[in-house]
């Protein structure tokens, strides 16, 4: 519906454009130009609020999700994903737990060294580890929601809602869950934390 709306809008701006120019046709170029920008904000909606958005260079995964990144100015953050959460793959007083290794190297085939990636915050920027909380972009895709729709993590650490993908992490979930994804084609799998495992 949204994307409805934008074209719509778009060739509304065309229209105006093109009536309100002069006969040189400038005012159809402007349209265009217009229209073009519109599409591209569609195309990259992790580009929508700048202002929490900062784009920084894979250093290492540590495990499914948490990764360690070179900031803008040098210094290397541990990023913690937001609103997720992996099964334990290199925890120091925990056993591996099933598909840990497999989220872990999910990640890592996403965010390889030295790929730059945009980091996105919402609500607290740092856990009480710490760590960065944010959403990790790559390609234009966001690897939070694609462990959840890969069966990778479930919906996790919901501190500070309402959170801006919320909805769309749940449906995720929800639809790995479905399809028995992974983790969730385990017997008796823990919800609630994976400490109960």
């Amino acid at each position: 519906m949204k994307k409805k709306k934008i074209y719509i809008g778009a060739a509304f701006i065309i229209l105006l454009s093109f009536f309100a120019g002069s006969k040189s046709g400038s005012g159809l170029q402007n349209g265009i130009n217009d229209f073009k920008s519109l599409i591209v904000q569609e195309e990259t909606p992790e580009k929508r609020n700048s202002e929490d958005m900062e784009d920084v260079i894979v250093n290492r995964v540590i495990d499914g999700d948490t990764v360690e990144v070179k900031m803008p100015d040098g210094e290397k953050e541990s990023v913690r994903l937001l609103l997720i959460d992996t099964p334990e793959s290199v925890h120091p007083n925990k056993p591996e737990q099933p598909y840990g290794e497999e989220s872990s190297e999910y990640a890592e085939r996403r965010l390889t060294e030295g790929k730059k990636v945009t980091l996105e915050y919402d609500g607290s920027k740092r856990d009480g580890y710490g760590r960065l909380l944010a959403y990790v972009w790559s390609n234009k895709k966001n690897l939070n929601q694609e462990m959840l729709e890969q069966g990778f993590a479930r919906y996790a650490y919901e501190y500070e809602p309402p959170y801006k993908y919320q909805d769309e992490f749940q449906e995720a979930e929800n639809k790995a869950k479905e399809q028995k994804k992974r983790i969730w084609s385990i017997d008796g799998f823990p919800e609630s934390d994976f400490e109960e495992w």
